[in-house]
């Protein structure tokens, strides 16, 4: 009970017979009584809020462009990379627009025209990813790299397939979506538009009917029901059309922060793995390496398919420099990712004692896993893909710490479950592990996650980690167990997220154990 409570109360108390008499008077009494002091209250608590806002706002204001200066001096290398690919992006689309422009709409290239319309608002998107990025809210970016994750399959399918009647009719669906809005919210009680107005959007709706037919309204994606010779056209159609698989188990993991589930509550991209329960409810230092890597990306993507409608020398050379700045941007937000877990871990004392490792590469499931693992009391090691550098990763790795457990993973083409590997193997050298592996197993089987219990790791990269990992736990007579799991690659019929969320779990619980 607060302060206004109290005396509220002791008020009616110092005053019951007036109160009584008063009720008798008028049975409503308390009521309005309650009404009074709550506006009169509230009356007195706003007046103190507005007369206060301005120094209370400074405050605010102040912490808020002291903590981005810090998250910028944190993210810099990252952040610039980032912000320069997008200013790149911008100057040369104009630079490419202005040269072709007249020659595009004088030959009537509808994919040009297409492919502009979509690259134009995935920069903007992208500008808008920048500012959430550069302000501390990756989940915000996260969310908004899905549309331009949606343009960049919209604007594969128009690229791939060159055809106009395609073209043309992606671009006069707005008539479409124009006149279904309008019609809802008239339905709804409030319209956008005058009568006369929505006249001429009936008029444009039932022209692109008639010229189409009734299939073209249909769904969200009536301009390529055509294509697909079917009524009704869901998205995941079109991302399998033209192959889009590598990012879409983030498209599906972004769906979380878009919608009210409560998963967001507890998975948000900015909390740093700890011990403690928290909720976030402002900016994060942390979290900005996925939504950053993944706008890039498909701002790369969308505008490689735009700049190749007219391919030539220049290009291809803005083409590669895109590329390089793309790779810029994965290796410099990454190292920074691991920093911040690392001096985070420091600061509350935390000794890893898990290393968990994977290969590198932007498209390689080993590392998109790596990187979605949120689990206390681990480290993080993506491996050089070359026998000896990824041999020497992991070596140093090893010394600086005094691991219980180190679970490595490599990605198994052509597969669809996971693959436990219990040897690894040198000419006639075989090292068995010593890792729990069947604890592993009955994890993964309770959590109806497919496995298999394999007796060959194979004869690359993957096997050869393990078994010099193996081999070097062994020379030094160090008190830590090696496992190596093989998992499908990205593109492959596999609940990404709900495996990586059972492995958190699992690496948790292994973490909790040794601590």
């Amino acid at each position: 009970m607060n302060e206004q409570h109290k005396a509220f109360l002791q008020m009616i108390l110092d005053n019951r017979d007036k109160v009584e008499q008063k009720i008798k008077e008028n049975p409503n009494f308390i009521t309005e009584l309650v009404q009074h002091s709550i506006k009169n209250s509230s009356d007195i608590l706003y007046n103190g809020f507005d007369k206060d806002k301005d120094n209370e706002l400074k405050d605010v204001r102040k912490y808020t462009e002291d903590f981005n200066n810090r998250l910028y001096k944190n993210w810099k290398k990252p952040i610039d990379y980032f912000e320069s690919l997008i200013e790149l992006i911008s100057s040369y689309t104009y630079s490419f627009t202005e040269t072709f422009y007249e020659e595009a709409y004088k030959n009537n290239n509808l994919l040009f025209n297409a492919l502009q319309n979509i690259q134009a608002r995935a920069l903007l998107v992208s500008r808008e990813c920048l500012t959430l990025i550069k302000n501390g809210y990756p989940d915000g970016a996260f969310s908004r790299w899905r549309t331009i994750y949606e343009l960049s399959v919209i604007g594969k399918l128009l690229y791939d397939e060159n055809n106009d009647d395609l073209c043309e009719r992606y671009l006069n669906y707005y008539h479409i979506q124009e006149y279904k809005d309008e019609k809802t919210s008239r339905e709804r009680g409030h319209q956008d538009h005058t009568d006369e107005s929505f006249k001429i959007l009936e008029q444009n709706y039932n022209l692109m009917i008639s010229k189409y037919g009734s299939n073209y309204a249909k769904g969200d994606y009536g301009w390529v029901n055509n294509l697909f010779n079917k009524n009704r056209v869901i998205f995941q159609e079109i991302k399998d059309r033209v192959d889009m698989d590598k990012l879409y188990g983030y498209y599906k993991l972004s769906s979380t922060y878009i919608h009210g589930n409560h998963k967001a509550n507890e998975e948000s991209l900015g909390l740093i793995p700890n011990l403690e329960k928290l909720k976030l409810v402002g900016p994060s230092n942390y979290g900005l390496s996925i939504p950053m890597q993944n706008v890039a990306i498909s701002l790369v993507h969308i505008s490689t398919y735009f700049f190749l409608t007219y391919s030539n020398l220049d290009v291809w050379t803005a083409c590669s420099i895109m590329n390089k700045f793309l790779d810029k941007i994965i290796v410099e937000s990454n190292k920074v990712q691991v920093k911040i877990e690392q001096k985070e871990n420091k600061l509350r004392k935390i000794y890893s004692k898990v290393l968990i490792t994977s290969f590198k590469g932007k498209n390689n499931s080993s590392s998109i896993l790596l990187n979605n693992i949120r689990a206390n009391l681990t480290d993080k090691l993506e491996l050089t893909n070359s026998f000896i550098t990824s041999e020497k990763e992991l070596k140093q790795k090893i010394d600086k710490s005094k691991y219980k457990y180190i679970i490595s993973f490599g990605q198994k083409p052509n597969s669809n479950k996971l693959y436990i590997e219990l040897f690894g193997n040198k000419n006639d050298d075989k090292l068995e592990t010593l890792f729990p592996y069947k604890k592993l197993a009955s994890f993964l089987k309770e959590n109806n996650i497919e496995y298999v219990i394999s007796k060959n790791a194979g004869n690359y990269l993957c096997n050869n980690i393990y078994y010099e990992g193996m081999k070097y736990i062994n020379d030094k007579s160090l008190d830590a167990k090696m496992i190596f799991i093989h998992i499908p690659s990205i593109n492959t019929e596999f609940n990404f997220e709900t495996v990586t969320k059972v492995i958190s779990n699992f690496i948790q619980m292994l973490a909790d154990e040794t601590n």
